[in-house]
């Protein structure tokens, strides 16, 4: 993937429905193509834009205009009046497109783990209600593609007791120290993946609410896409790591089968935290994705 262009970045907000200040960062190359589609890069539990800095900066070298934001309740995001769920998320994602493009400019929604949940219900919204709007929202876009990265439709009912954990304070406490936080969240990371890596999620997690942490996890409980998977006819890669013990690979492979048009890529010796352990293949399928045909 070249990169030829120098990269300024800008930050916005966007106002959902119910109130929730969504923090944006916008990457783009010095001279930016409008013919090319907006790239949003949206984050999962527990974590916040900045898990995507390697691959958004990538990308607008290699000439793409990406967007990474965050998601309510992490980081600079706020709450909003509404609890956290799947279809509430997915209407967040809408509020952020509607906002940075124009009704004529398509995109390509990036999503990893929860971010690919939300990806997935705002798709399924798309081609329920035709071209012309999101489910629930306002934005009118064609969708151009997805990638989704380290994602289920189905199949992840977190425990009751991993939920009272994730917004517990003794757990927020353990995470605060370095080497602690990062052998609790070992499952996480695959083999290969390095310190910083493991350091940087370790930061992610400590920093988010608890009480949105367990909100994030309680929202996959009965969570099931499936329904909607056939009508999304987007172009899709699927990414998956070998090595992921959070969303297991068959639940990508059997997502992949589900989409009518995904490709399956497995990188190996990957865990779950694909963005932090791998950008660059992130980066190269996204790449290859925008620019298919062109």
């Amino acid at each position: 993937m070249p990169a030829r262009h120098a990269v300024t970045t800008t930050d916005h907000t966007a106002t959902t429905d119910d109130h929730a200040r969504l923090a944006i960062t916008v990457h783009q190359p010095g001279e930016p193509d409008p013919s090319r589609p907006l790239v949003v890069l949206v984050h999962g539990w527990a974590a916040s834009r900045t898990v995507w800095h390697a691959t958004a900066s990538q990308l607008a070298a290699a000439g793409h205009t990406v967007a990474t934001y965050d998601q309510r309740g992490h980081a600079s995001s706020t709450t909003g009046r509404e609890p956290i769920g799947i279809e509430r998320l997915a209407r967040d994602l809408d509020t952020v497109v509607g906002t940075l493009t124009t009704p004529e400019r398509p995109v390509v929604v990036v999503g990893h783990s929860g971010g690919g949940y939300a990806a997935l219900a705002w798709a399924a919204g798309l081609s329920a209600t035709g071209p012309s709007a999101a489910k629930g929202g306002a934005s009118v876009k064609p969708l151009a593609g997805l990638v989704l990265v380290s994602t289920a439709s189905h199949g992840q009912n977190t425990p009751a007791n991993e939920v009272k954990m994730m917004g517990s304070k003794l757990f927020s406490r353990a995470l605060g120290t370095p080497w602690l936080g990062r052998r609790l969240l070992g499952g996480t990371h695959g083999p290969s993946a390095t310190l910083a890596a493991r350091e940087a999620n370790r930061r992610l997690f400590a920093a988010t609410v608890p009480a949105v942490r367990a909100a994030c996890f309680a929202s996959t409980q009965e969570m099931d896409q499936r329904a909607g998977l056939a009508g999304i006819t987007a172009p899709t890669a699927v990414i998956t790591g070998t090595e992921d013990k959070i969303v297991k690979p068959s639940f990508s492979q059997e997502l992949a089968s589900a989409l009518p048009h995904a490709e399956l890529h497995r990188i190996p010796g990957t865990g779950h935290m694909v963005p932090l352990e791998a950008p660059q293949h992130v980066a190269h399928h996204v790449h290859l994705l925008v620019t298919a045909g062109r």
